[in-house]
C-alpha cells in the first residue's frame, strides 16, 4: 500500500526549497485560493510530461522516474510512468485501474484507502483540494510562486503522509510541482513540463492501458 499510495499521491512559517526560494505565509490566503480555483476552472484538459525524484532514507541517491500525464474534465486522469518501469493509473469517474509491469492490480483490495487516493489525485489536479475534508490547508508564497501545504487530518492518510505541497508559478497559476512527504521521512517530488492545456484528448486514453 505504501508503494501504491506514493505513486498516486504542519509546514513551518518559512520554508526554503532546493532552488533557494524562501516562502512565507501569504497575507491574503483566501484570495490566493480563489485565484487558484478560478484558474483551474478554466482548464478542461491537460497533457504534460513529468519527472519524479524519490528520496528514500535507505538510499544515498534519489531514484528517478518519468512519464506522461493526462487529465480531462470531469474526473478523467491517466498517470503513465514509462521509466524505469511501466506503471499506469487510470481514473474514469468512479472507476480506478492500476497496471504495473504489464499486469493489472486488484485495486478493489485497497478498499476505502484507494477511494481516498483517487479523490486526492483528482482534487490536486482540478483545484478541488480545498474541498477535501481529509486535509487542513495553508498558503505560502515567494517572489514568483505560491505553495499550498496540505496537512492530513484523516487518520488513514495521517498514517502515510506528514504533508503534501503544491507549487504554482504566479504568472500561470498552473500546478508545476507536487511533493509527498511521508511519515517516515521519505519524500517524492514530481515536476511537470511541456504542458498543453485545453487540447482535445481521446477518451480511450482513460479506459485502456
Amino acid at each position: 500500500m505504501n508503494k501504491f499510495a506514493l505513486m498516486l499521491l504542519v509546514c513551518f512559517a518559512t520554508i526554503r526549497l532546493a532552488n533557494g526560494q524562501a516562502f512565507k505565509n501569504s497575507a491574503n490566503q483566501e484570495k490566493v485560493f480563489q485565484d487558484l480555483r478560478r484558474a483551474s476552472q478554466a482548464v478542461s484538459s491537460i497533457q504534460a510530461a513529468f519527472t519524479e525524484e524519490k528520496f528514500l532514507s535507505v538510499l544515498k541517491q534519489p531514484e528517478y522516474s518519468s512519464g506522461l500525464f493526462y487529465y480531462k474534465k470531469n474526473d478523467k486522469m491517466r498517470w503513465e510512468q514509462k521509466t524505469p518501469v511501466n506503471y499506469v493509473i487510470l481514473i474514469n469517474g468512479d472507476r480506478m485501474r492500476v497496471q504495473e509491469a504489464g499486469k493489472e492490480k486488484n485495486v478493489g483490495q485497497a478498499g476505502r484507502m484507494a477511494g481516498q487516493i483517487k479523490e486526492l489525485m483528482i482534487g490536486l489536479v482540478n483545484g478541488d483540494f480545498h474541498q477535501n475534508k481529509a486535509f487542513s490547508q495553508s498558503c505560502l508564497e515567494s517572489a514568483d510562486q505560491y505553495m499550498v501545504v496540505l496537512t492530513p487530518v484523516n487518520r488513514r492518510l495521517k498514517s502515510i503522509y506528514s504533508k503534501i505541497t503544491l507549487v504554482f508559478p504566479k504568472n500561470t497559476l498552473h500546478l508545476k510541482e507536487l511533493s509527498f512527504f511521508e511519515k517516515g521521512g521519505d519524500k517524492s517530488v514530481m515536476k511537470f513540463q511541456n504542458e498543453k492545456f485545453n487540447q482535445p484528448i481521446d477518451d480511450s486514453l482513460f479506459l485502456n492501458f
